[in-house]
């Protein structure tokens, strides 16, 4: 899938990155993007690093520093994806996850750390995480869990 986002990505006119329009060129046939990806860490060169990836693939990145600011936010429930960061001053990554269960938001959430250990990776499943993956990650594996987690909140 990872390459198909790069194909798609070199087939569009540049005006279609900024307004979010995507399809195959045919009348009629133009859709939005899907929603935005929610980048939840408190390293800034980890946020911006990950947003500029999304969004030179076409996605739209809305980072937060903390997973107080996500909850904070009142859009926190439009999101079609999470990433977020495990090791967090405060609230962490699986206690904001935790938090946005009890909301009821089931938005589809992709855990990243830097020490991944099987008590984080239990509670991680626990609360529907789609993938858990230890830094530093293969760009390939974190865009194929993008795309499933998009496909599950279609």
């Amino acid at each position: 899938m990872f390459s198909q986002h790069l194909a798609r990505l070199r087939d569009r006119h540049p005006w279609d990155l900024m307004t979010g329009v995507v399809g195959d060129g045919g009348l009629g046939s133009e859709r939005r993007a899907p929603l935005p990806i929610y980048v939840v860490d408190d390293d800034l060169s980890v946020r911006e690093s990950l947003s500029v990836l999304l969004e030179t693939l076409g996605f739209e990145a809305l980072p937060y520093s903390s997973g107080s600011e996500l909850l904070a936010d009142e859009r926190r429930g439009d999101a079609g994806c999470l990433i977020v960061d495990q090791h967090m001053p405060g609230m962490d990554g699986l206690e904001t996850l935790a938090a946005l269960r009890r909301e009821g938001l089931a938005t589809p959430a992709i855990l990243i750390t830097g020490r991944l250990d099987p008590a984080i990776a239990a509670r991680a499943a626990s609360l529907g995480v789609i993938g858990v993956l230890e830094k530093p990650f293969q760009t390939t594996r974190l865009i194929e869990l993008v795309d499933a987690s998009l496909d599950r909140s279609r």
